[in-house]
């Protein structure tokens, strides 16, 4: 009987710990997950992963890491690139949701149209990623995007490509790893650093 009650209890322990893990993983772990598992996806298999899975993730030009992490850590066309991933709790029409926004590798001409957008700017191009969801459309979103190594007070712009122009969008709050975005459509987005006006340096005391 004892090893019985032994056996079930494992059983629930088994099926539990994977729920428990997938609604609270920190955008941190998820971004270094995924960029360990880009750096190591270096075949077309990986032990482990379901062939689907490799499959759908070379369909669009991910790594398995960056598929199965919703993250992009590379993109095709710049040297430097600021890991972004989503992983949820985003406000849509102004209340909160357990939808995700999904992100892609964005098209070449894409990338390059969002340097020159930068070069305008005289800022730096972060990332630049495609966004959609199996949610049919909104009104306003409000999504953060984590963003490894983005400071609290850093000037990040985020525009949109909308028939060829870059449409610049509203950001809530630029925070340590965190760039949030107000939206109101899917589509292709650059995040961009832009100069900002240097901090004013405090007078020292007149000695007395």
């Amino acid at each position: 009987m004892k090893k019985l009650i032994a056996l079930a209890l494992a059983g629930a322990m088994v099926f539990s710990l994977p729920v428990m893990a997938a609604t609270s993983p920190s955008a941190a772990a998820v971004v270094a997950s995924s960029s360990k598992a880009a750096a190591a996806d270096t075949s077309d298999t990986v032990e482990g992963v379901p062939a689907s899975v490799v499959s759908a993730a070379a369909s669009v030009g991910m790594s398995i890491g960056e598929y199965m992490n919703n993250t992009v850590v590379s993109v095709p066309g710049l040297d430097s690139v600021t890991p972004i991933g989503q992983g949820g709790h985003i406000l849509i029409n102004g209340a909160p949701s357990n939808v995700t926004f999904n992100l892609g590798k964005p098209a070449l001409a894409a990338v390059n149209s969002a340097k020159a957008q930068a070069a305008a700017l005289g800022g730096k191009v972060l990332n630049v990623v495609t966004v959609s969801s199996h949610i049919g459309g909104f009104s306003t979103a409000q999504v953060n995007y984590y963003m490894k190594g983005v400071k609290t007070g850093q000037l990040v712009k985020v525009y949109q490509l909308v028939n060829g122009q870059w449409v610049e969008l509203g950001v809530a709050e630029v925070r340590d790893d965190h760039v949030v975005v107000d939206m109101t459509s899917f589509g292709t987005l650059a995040f961009i650093e832009v100069p900002g006006a240097a901090a004013p340096v405090a007078e020292a005391p007149a000695a007395e």
